[in-house]
C-alpha cells in the first residue's frame, strides 16, 4: 500500500551506533510498506557541527579517561524537566536547521531516535500540527526523553512503561515495543530448544570454519577498548580444549593486528575486523562479552544471548547492565579476574547459561521496527487519519523569531 505523498522525518545522533541504527532500520520498514519520503537527519551534526565533534570526542573519552565524571553528568540530570531552564536551553540547540528543513520537507510526522527535542519544545511557538513521537533505545529511563509535547513512546521494555506511568505520562502514549534492529536479526530462529535453530547453528558454525560441538565466545571488543583489560581471559579462554572464541574488532585495526599477534596462529581464535553479519556470529555463541549498549543488549534479548559484563560505564550502559542483571540475565564483572571466573563457571556448568537465556527470552518483543512501523501508520498515516493531518504552518519570516 502506498500512502500517497506521506513524509516522515527521522531525528537521529552519531553519538554511538544505536540511535543512528534504529533510524535506519524504522526508515527500511517504512519503506518496504509503501511510505514514500523518510528522511533521516543528524540534528547536531548539520546545526552545530563543532559542538557535535565536542560531544563526540567526551563520548568517546568516557570509555577510558573520564567514565566517573560521565556518569556523574548523566545521573545529576537523569530527573530533569524539559519545562526547566536547563531543560529549555538544551532541547534548543539545533532550532535554525530545523527550521529549514520543516520548510523543505514539510513532514506529516517526526520522530526522534535521540533525546534532542526541539521540535516538542517549540511546538506552540512554531504552531506545529504534526504527531512528534520518541523511539527510546536505551533500558534505562532518563528525564531527557520526556516532553510533555511529544504524542507518543515506544520503549523497549514493560518496566520502563511502568517508570514512565509515575511521570505522569498517560497509559496510551506509550507502547512497548523493543528498540529497532537491522532486518537481518529476523532471519534467523531465535528459540534455543528448536531443533532447527541447533541445524541452524551447526550450519553456521560450519560455513564460518567453527567447530559445530564446541562452545563458542562471542567477544566484540570494537571501537571502545572493550578488550584492553581481558588479555586474562582470552589466555584461560586459550588454554580450554572444548571451547572456541570469536572476537570481532570493528574498525580499530590496531587491535585487530595485536590480537593477530597473540592468538592468530591459536586454532580456536577467529579474530575478525568490521563485519555485517552481526546476527550471525551472535546465533553462533553460547555467550557474549561487550559492553551493554542500547542496541547491543536488544540484539542479545533478541538472540536470547547470556551478557558478560566489564566494567560497565557509569550513566546509560551501568543502568542497562543493571536492568539485565535484575532478570539475571547477564553478569556485571568489576575486572578481568572475576569475568574470567565466572565466564569459565558459566562454561562448565551449562544449565547457568541455560538460565540465563531463560531469563532473556522474557525480555524478548516482537520486531520492534515492524511494529512501530505498522503502528504509526494505523495512528498517523492511514486513511482514517489523512484528513486530521495539516502541514506546517511556517511563516515567511519566522526565521527571525527564533535567532
Amino acid at each position: 500500500m502506498s500512502y500517497n505523498s506521506s513524509s516522515i522525518l527521522i531525528l537521529y545522533a552519531s553519538y554511538g551506533h544505536g540511535h543512528y541504527q534504529a533510524a535506519k532500520s524504522l526508515q527500511a520498514s517504512l519503506f518496504e510498506r509503501g511510505v514514500p519520503r523518510v528522511t533521516l537527519l543528524d540534528v547536531m551534526a548539520e546545526s552545530h557541527p563543532l559542538i557535535n565533534k565536542v560531544s563526540q570526542f567526551i563520548y568517546m573519552q568516557s570509555f577510558t579517561t573520564i567514565p566517573h565524571l560521565y556518569g556523574w553528568v548523566y545521573y545529576s540530570t537523569r530527573k530533569m524537566k524539559a519545562t526547566s531552564l536547563f531543560g529549555k536551553a538544551l532541547h534548543s540547540l539545533g532550532m535554525q536547521r530545523l527550521q529549514t528543513v520543516l520548510e523543505q520537507e514539510q513532514p506529516d510526522l517526526v520522530i526522534h531516535t535521540f533525546p534532542q527535542l526541539v521540535l516538542p519544545n517549540m511546538k506552540k511557538r512554531w504552531k506545529l500540527t504534526m504527531p512528534l513521537v520518541n523511539i527510546l533505545t536505551d533500558y534505562d529511563l532518563h528525564g531527557r526523553w520526556l516532553h510533555p509535547h511529544v504524542d507518543h513512546y515506544y520503549v523497549p521494555s514493560t518496566d520502563m512503561k511502568q517508570d514512565m506511568l509515575t511521570h505522569d505520562i498517560l497509559p496510551e502514549q506509550i507502547s512497548v515495543s523493543g528498540i529497532p534492529l537491522r532486518a537481518d536479526f529476523d532471519h534467523l530462529s531465535t528459540d534455543t530448544y528448536e531443533v532447527s535453530h541447533q541445524a541452524e547453528r551447526a550450519q553456521l558454525r560450519i560455513r564460518a570454519g567453527l567447530q559445530p560441538e564446541s562452545k563458542t565466545v562471542l567477544l566484540l571488543a570494537g571501537a571502545y577498548g572493550v578488550l584492553k583489560n581481558v588479555r586474562e581471559v582470552c589466555d584461560q579462554l586459550a588454554s580450554r580444549t572444548d571451547t572456541q572464541v570469536i572476537v570481532i574488532c570493528g574498525k580499530n585495526e590496531s587491535l585487530l593486528q595485536e590480537l593477530n599477534t597473540h592468538y592468530g596462529d591459536h586454532p580456536a581464535f577467529t579474530l575478525i575486523g568490521f563485519t555485517d553479519r552481526m546476527n550471525e556470529w551472535m546465533m553462533m555463541s553460547d555467550c557474549v562479552i561487550t559492553k551493554p549498549g542500547g542496541l547491543t543488549v536488544a540484539e542479545c534479548i533478541h538472540c536470547a544471548l547470556p551478557l558478560f559484563l566489564l566494567k560497565p560505564v557509569p550513566g546509560q550502559e551501568l543502568a542497562n547492565a543493571l536492568y539485565l542483571q535484575s532478570y539475571q540475565a547477564a553478569e556485571i564483572c568489576d575486572s578481568s579476574t572475576v569475568l574470567a571466573e565466572r565466564l569459565m563457571s558459566a562454561l562448565d556448568q551449562p544449565e547457568i547459561l541455560e538460565r540465563m537465556q531463560a531469563q532473556l527470552r522474557t525480555l524478548q518483543t516482537p520486531q520492534a521496527s515492524h511494529y512501530i512501523a505498522d503502528d504509526l501508520i494505523e495512528r498517523y498515516l492511514s486513511q482514517a487519519h489523512a484528513t486530521q493531518l495539516v502541514k506546517v504552518p511556517l511563516k515567511p519570516n519566522l526565521r527571525t523569531t527564533i535567532n
